[in-house]
């Protein structure tokens, strides 16, 4: 799901780019939930200091970018709009002539990417052979199992969650409280295909998977497989959060990647 709450986004502006943005980050399947402007204009436009028209012409965009996209609205209650992209890509309206569809050859590269005017083809549905979770965690994510990923095959993956489960025993014995609620914010400085987080996973802290863009593999695909979060980064670069953020810093191999730099 992607949520917008008054983000100040113009989602009816530059052809609908910022709209294909979400459908490509966007499982078939999957919901965006816009909160605030331009949703219940009607009611809301003199608080909202903006002229009907422009609200109406702002919707109307929305929902036509929408319906390009072959999303459905689900529902529209106060000033929270809700649509579903669908699953079933052989009902969606022909993709209009002045749109085309994004460069297949590699939809992961995106770090430092420029943002275009085009749509991303959904090639798996809702959810493709994706488990729920949590059974979703510890079982071989569809990207393993296809061998998108190099180096990796369903046996090699398997051991690889069997070493971090291993590590993570051991950090136990060291440091008792990792089970318990003095460790919430967690953070895997290189997650690889998220291991560490797999084998840590408590319903009382949660983990912000790092995939360094110097690593010799795109695994951030994986980790979402797996169900659970992270991002992109370099970490020549400062990371875009607040002052002590986090509770614990997971750092393996990390000098190893910026050795040279």
């Amino acid at each position: 799901m992607a949520h917008c709450s008054r983000c100040l986004i113009p989602w009816s502006g530059n052809g609908g780019m910022y709209m294909m943005e979400v459908d490509r980050v966007l499982r078939p399947g999957g919901y965006w939930v816009l909160s605030g402007p331009p949703i219940n204009w009607k009611a809301n436009h003199r608080k909202w200091e903006r002229a009907e028209e422009d609200l109406a012409g702002e919707q109307k965009r929305i929902e036509e970018y929408a319906q390009m996209l072959c999303w459905e609205k689900v529902t529209e209650m106060d000033e929270i709009g809700v649509w579903r992209k669908r699953t079933d890509t052989a009902a969606c309206p022909a993709m209009p002539p002045e749109v085309r569809a994004c460069d297949p050859a590699n939809p992961d590269d995106v770090w430092y990417k420029n943002m275009e005017t085009c749509i991303t083809p959904s090639t798996t549905a809702a959810g493709g052979e994706l488990q729920p979770f949590p059974e979703r965690l510890k079982a071989v994510p569809p990207r393993i199992s296809s061998g998108a990923v190099q180096g990796f095959t369903a046996e090699s993956y398997e051991e690889e969650k069997r070493r971090w489960e291993r590590h993570v025993k051991a950090y136990r014995k060291v440091n008792y409280k990792l089970d318990t609620k003095r460790y919430r914010n967690i953070m895997d400085m290189n997650a690889g295909v998220g291991g560490f987080a797999a084998a840590i996973f408590s319903p009382m802290s949660w983990v912000m998977n790092v995939v360094p863009t110097t690593a010799e593999l795109s695994t951030l695909g994986v980790i979402y497989e797996r169900g659970l979060i992270g991002i992109y980064h370099d970490w020549c670069e400062a990371f875009s959060t607040y002052p002590r953020t986090y509770d614990l810093i997971h750092a393996n191999g990390v000098f190893s990647l910026y050795r040279d730099k």
